[in-house]
């Protein structure tokens, strides 16, 4: 919006900045992962927080009429500084994600959700006021404060390098991840949750300014309320787990999601576009902490091994704006929102399959245990 895509840009060169984001971003982790063992982990947050002030800050004047291709060249680069930051974070919060790694990722969920709401504000401010060249601005100090605050850092395991496990452990805990079956499926599951997340986050202010003739700042306001709605779900979902039926919960909240799509893609109002908008970002609200609680007992937990995780939901959620951008150019905007419809169908059905196949383990470990103590 702040660009005003929303008037003569195709829809496929929309898309493919969001491609670029990913392809910085899925790079720089792979690099920063071998890094964060040979310098303080602090150091490579530090380096990750000013690339991306100064990408943020470079965006301020490249924006139009700037060619299009700058941008896509700085939206790489600021998604490598997200890239970078990311396996930094893994290692400096490696005692909390250990202790407990469902309640971990939720909160860190929460707190992503957060920053988007924050972002989303912050935009639609500047664009209110029309001085949208202040608004990546504003988002250019963010990263320029945590740099200070990692540099001030006197947490031990953000001052000091990444200490690596014996080898052995380390070889033997990641062989038997990648082996199992259920790193496929929660890989698979990830990366279309995330992609269905973000096909609405990415396309939802130009569909509904294409769609229904909003304001661009009716449409920010918008996106502005699906992360909201998104934060709340996954606020009051947590404590929802522990006295509901998890399979159920999951179908409920896969069905109203959908429901919600359809909705949204037949809106003949800005009304009937904020109740759908709502109910999706309350139907998905559960599903990061129904995925989430996999990893409690399912995934030992191993930085490198969450580094390649994240990145597949980033490539994922970063994959279905940009698919998005080629529905649109070729059958239409109406028909964009049924994309993420379709792919919540899927994100069901590798959740069931992921469960049945906890199920089938922990079966087959009694057995194993049974096995045992009538031999002894």
């Amino acid at each position: 919006m702040a660009w005003e895509y929303h008037i003569d840009v195709q829809p496929q060169v929309i898309g493919f900045h969001f491609l670029s984001l990913s392809a910085g971003f899925v790079a720089a982790a792979a690099i920063a992962q071998r890094y964060v063992r040979r310098v303080p982990v602090r150091w490579v947050a530090m380096i990750a927080c000013g690339v991306a002030c100064v990408s943020l800050a470079a965006l301020t004047w490249i924006a139009p009429p700037a060619g299009t291709g700058w941008r896509i060249a700085g939206l790489a680069v600021l998604g490598m500084s997200a890239g970078a930051l990311t396996p930094a974070l893994l290692h400096a919060m490696e005692p909390a994600f250990s202790a407990s790694p469902a309640s971990t990722a939720n909160i860190a969920a929460l707190l992503f959700g957060c920053g988007c709401l924050v972002a989303t504000l912050i935009t639609g401010i500047a664009y209110a006021a029309e001085s949208v060249r202040w608004a990546t601005i504003a988002l250019a100090a963010l990263p320029l404060f945590y740099l200070f605050l990692y540099l001030r850092s006197s947490h031990p395991p953000a001052r000091n390098r990444a200490q690596p496990r014996q080898e052995e452990d380390a070889l033997r805990e990641t062989l038997k991840d990648l082996r199992t079956i259920a790193t496929v499926l929660f890989s698979l599951l990830v990366f279309f949750q995330f992609g269905n997340e973000w096909a609405l986050a990415g396309w939802l202010p130009l569909f509904l300014i294409h769609r229904l003739g909003i304001s661009p700042v009716l449409a920010l306001a918008g996106l502005g309320l699906y992360f909201l709605s998104l934060m709340i779900g996954r606020a009051i979902a947590q404590p929802l787990l522990a006295n509901l039926h998890h399979w159920r919960m999951l179908v409920a909240s896969i069905f109203l999601a959908i429901t919600g799509y359809l909705c949204l893609s037949f809106a003949a109002g800005l009304g009937g576009a904020t109740v759908a908008i709502t109910v999706i970002g309350i139907a998905y609200g559960p599903i990061f902490p129904l995925i989430a609680e996999q990893l409690d007992d399912r995934f030992s937990y191993h930085p490198a091994f969450y580094n390649g995780m994240i990145a597949i939901a980033v490539s994922g959620a970063m994959s279905a704006p940009w698919l998005l951008g080629y529905i649109d150019a070729y059958f239409g905007i109406q028909y964009v929102m049924l994309i993420p419809a379709f792919g919540s169908v899927a994100v069901l059905i590798l959740a069931l399959l992921l469960m049945l196949e906890a199920r089938l383990m922990s079966a087959k470990h009694a057995r194993q245990s049974e096995s045992l103590i009538a031999g002894d």
